[in-house]
């Protein structure tokens, strides 16, 4: 995942389970996730979905929610010191805080040292786990959004993948 306030945010997950890829943008309370990505995780929640070649290289728009772009990276207030989980991160050392309800849980790998900074995230939902691993801290780099003739709203999305 990479992050610029002015840029906004970018991220690439790749599926353990089934290979899948694909990317989500975040930019100014809109999010465009890619088609191939939306699908994969439709598909794991029991929706039959088929996306047709035509679209795998659109995005479908929506919201991230009341924190906006952040919550991709924000750490709940009720997370708590997990030292057990302490660890290193692209040769980084680490401390954990964790934060669980029901189903839910996420331990956050903080950056120590002079600057403070998110540099991974585990998380289970639902029985399904994924790391986020943040990257290019203090770098220059580039994020474009997708342009408009590549992207569809949820409807149209759903309508064009369902099968019938």
């Amino acid at each position: 995942m990479w992050s610029d306030p002015k840029q906004g945010l970018r991220l690439k997950a790749v599926s353990s389970k089934t290979g899948q890829s694909g990317e989500l943008f975040c930019h100014e309370g809109t999010t465009y996730t890619s088609a191939p990505l939306l699908a994969d995780a439709l598909r794991q929640s029991g929706q039959d979905v088929t996306v047709p070649p035509e679209l795998t290289d659109f995005y479908v728009l929506g919201t991230p929610g009341q924190q906006g772009c952040a919550s991709f990276y924000a750490i709940p207030e009720t997370a708590k010191p997990a030292p057990d989980q302490d660890s290193t991160v692209n040769s980084h050392k680490t401390y954990a805080v964790a934060a669980a309800s029901g189903p839910t849980s996420d331990v956050y790998q903080i950056a120590t040292g002079e600057n403070f900074y998110l540099l991974q995230l585990q998380s289970t939902r639902d029985g399904r786990t994924s790391t986020t691993t943040y990257d290019s801290f203090g770098d220059e780099f580039s994020i474009t959004m997708p342009s408009d003739d590549k992207t569809m709203t949820m409807n149209e999305f759903r309508r064009r993948v369902t099968k019938h």
